[in-house]
């Protein structure tokens, strides 16, 4: 069973020399029902993100529309060293998980965001502003967005506070009386 990065070696190898080929194994692994296989998909696709960067974007951009979960958070899990250095080239594949409906795959969002933030924070205010405005305060987006800014807060609070202000509570429409009869 493949547990660790080691037991994919030769994969690597490969995907180094040109990750394309390789591409279908890896989304295999990220769609297994074993947890270690799909952190191992991840840290293959961070490995193949440092000398192929765009077509690792290229590939993810197309896992983050997938029906499985695992699939998707692979999308984000193996952004993880580009959200760190290039957080700008991640962000057209996390807007397309900014409001996922799994928890799984939020919280993987929220992490990139929280590495992203470490180099560019206003980048990622930003980007959590607009996707805050764009889902008019979709759950999952500010949960997303709540957890995601956890660093940031501690050296922009006053930026974060604006910016997760609770939305005002839909008040349902008020009753009419019925006309009388006169």
């Amino acid at each position: 069973m493949i547990t660790k990065v080691a037991d994919v070696a030769t994969l690597v190898a490969a995907g180094k020399a040109d990750p394309k080929p390789v591409f279908g194994e890896i989304r295999a692994f990220a769609a297994s029902g074993d947890w270690k296989v799909r952190e191992v998909a991840a840290t293959v696709l961070v490995e193949l993100s440092k000398k192929h960067p765009d077509a690792v974007i290229a590939e993810l951009r197309t896992w983050s529309r997938a029906s499985d979960e695992n699939v998707r958070r692979a999308s984000s899990e193996g952004l993880r060293g580009l959200a760190r250095t290039r957080f700008e080239s991640v962000v057209p594949i996390l807007e397309t998980l900014n409001a996922d409906a799994s928890p799984y795959v939020r919280k993987s969002v929220a992490n990139l965001l929280r590495d992203g933030g470490k180099k560019n924070p206003m980048l990622v205010l930003d980007t959590c502003e607009r996707w805050l405005r764009i889902s008019g305060g979709d759950a999952n987006t500010r949960w997303i967005v709540t957890h995601g800014l956890a660093k940031i807060r501690e050296t922009e609070p006053q930026k974060v506070a604006a910016l997760l202000v609770p939305l005002p509570e839909k008040k349902p429409a008020a009753k009419r009386a019925p006309a009388r009869k006169q």
